[in-house]
């Protein structure tokens, strides 16, 4: 009843949001493209988003400085987020993406609250656990990501957010007009796929012999497998505790192969079109799933300690996205 009620309070409300999305896309093409800024990252914010107005996964942080971002910034955030946030209060409807943590085994449709509550769960395990936790903190290709802002209640963390730099700007400047208190946090400038990322972080005074959780979350499927290696590797050279948690497609997505034919061709033509980004990398799964992970991880100390998957093992198709908590041994 309650999905009912908030299907027909969305149809009644179709063309506020209508209007929410042809800004929201005009604003892709015009200004985001234009200026490099990194509109991929703008998905899983939105998601958390939708979450938030909907109150099931609080994010004020997210919410104050979505009204100064370039794809949701002002009337965008009211249109389309705040519309679908009283749809779903009124109606009651806390179902499908506004889920969360979401059910398991996770979909398409809740992937997002899945991504989201598995990477805040391996952050706070890593920064609250009583032995070795990790004092810093680096979120790479950070986009609009909130959660340097969001650390569990008297934490000492040092953090890094590290982006192209007309990214991290337009996030330091949503941060500087919704007046959220930013001065643990050092922004670091850089291009995962020509400069190593963690050179950039040394020049910007990160230490690398303390305990460190790196997350690199919707960032893989971006690079190319060079840098996917180099990365990791990277981090293999973090004090023994250190943790990264990473998200990754399958190869069979990104390649095409049988039975993602027409899944594959649709992501990367709309992400493409929407966004002018390639989905480049994607990890062979086996028949663990976790298989081809476990192998490229086999060349360094790190050590595959938890694994998630979007998506049932008992499906035709079979799972596509994966999480991973990956700790240095």
């Amino acid at each position: 009843m309650r999905a009912l009620i908030f299907g027909l309070l969305v149809v009644l409300a179709l063309p506020l949001l209508i209007c929410g999305f042809v800004i929201y896309t005009w604003r892709v093409r015009r200004i985001v493209i234009p200026q490099n800024i990194s509109g991929t990252a703008s998905e899983p914010f939105g998601g958390r988003l939708a979450m938030h107005v909907a109150g099931t996964y609080k994010d004020e942080v997210a919410y104050k400085i979505a009204h100064h971002t370039p794809l949701f910034g002002g009337i965008v955030r009211f249109l389309f987020l705040d519309t679908l946030g009283f749809c779903a209060k009124l109606s009651g409807f806390k179902g499908g993406f506004f889920a969360y943590p979401g059910p398991r085994p996770s979909t398409l449709m809740t992937m997002m609250s899945h991504r989201t509550h598995f990477f805040n769960q391996s952050i706070q395990d890593v920064l609250s656990r009583e032995d070795n936790p990790a004092t810093q903190l680096v979120v790479l290709g950070a986009g609009f990501d909130t959660r340097c802002y969001n650390l569990p209640e008297g934490a000492d963390i040092k953090c890094f957010e590290v982006d192209m730099p007309p990214t991290l700007n337009a996030k330091k400047r949503a941060l500087q007009l919704a007046e959220v208190a930013h001065d643990h946090v050092t922004f670091v400038e850089t291009d995962f796929n020509q400069e190593t990322w963690l050179k950039a972080l040394l020049d910007s005074g990160f230490n690398p012999n303390l305990t460190t959780y790196v997350l690199w979350e919707g960032v893989t499927m971006y690079l190319v497998e060079e840098a996917v290696r180099d990365t990791l590797n990277l981090i293999a050279s973090l004090p023994t505790g250190s943790v990264v948690g990473a998200d990754f497609f399958s190869q069979d997505l990104i390649q095409g192969n049988p039975p993602f034919e027409k899944i594959s061709k649709a992501m990367l033509r709309g992400i493409k079109y929407q966004y002018s980004e390639n989905l480049q990398f994607g990890i062979p799964t086996g028949e663990t799933l976790s298989e081809g992970l476990e192998e490229y991880l086999s060349e360094s100390e790190l050590k595959l300690a938890r694994f998630e998957h979007v998506g049932s093992t008992e499906d035709k198709k079979p799972p596509w996205y994966f999480f991973a908590h990956i700790e240095k041994h």
